[in-house]
């Protein structure tokens, strides 16, 4: 690994711990289920970003489980994220136009 990768990495990790440490935070003290979504999008994208470090350092293999060609767990980290993200802007949109 170079060490602008490496630079990157630690950038994405320090940044990344911060958002998912402030979400937890927010995680309790909310029950909202859009809120809700969008925190446990950072968090799983936090995770992606450790998983693909551990990757990157060989410590993790990702040829274990495959779907297809591709990589389960890689795949999960790239789809969940946006996928909550999705979930709770729609929910927050919904209460919008419901009045809530």
């Amino acid at each position: 690994m170079a060490q602008s990768e490496l630079i990157l990495y630690v950038i994405k990790l320090v940044l990344g711990g911060v958002a998912a440490f402030t979400a937890i935070l927010l995680w309790s003290k909310t029950g909202e289920a859009s809120w809700m979504s969008i925190i446990a999008a950072i968090v799983i994208n936090y995770g992606g970003t450790v998983y693909g470090l551990l990757v990157e350092m060989g410590i993790l293999s990702v040829d274990k489980l495959k779907l297809g060609s591709l990589p389960l767990t890689s795949l999960i980290f790239t789809v969940l994220p946006p996928l909550f993200f999705i979930l709770g802007f729609s929910i927050m949109i919904s209460r919008i136009h419901s009045g809530k």
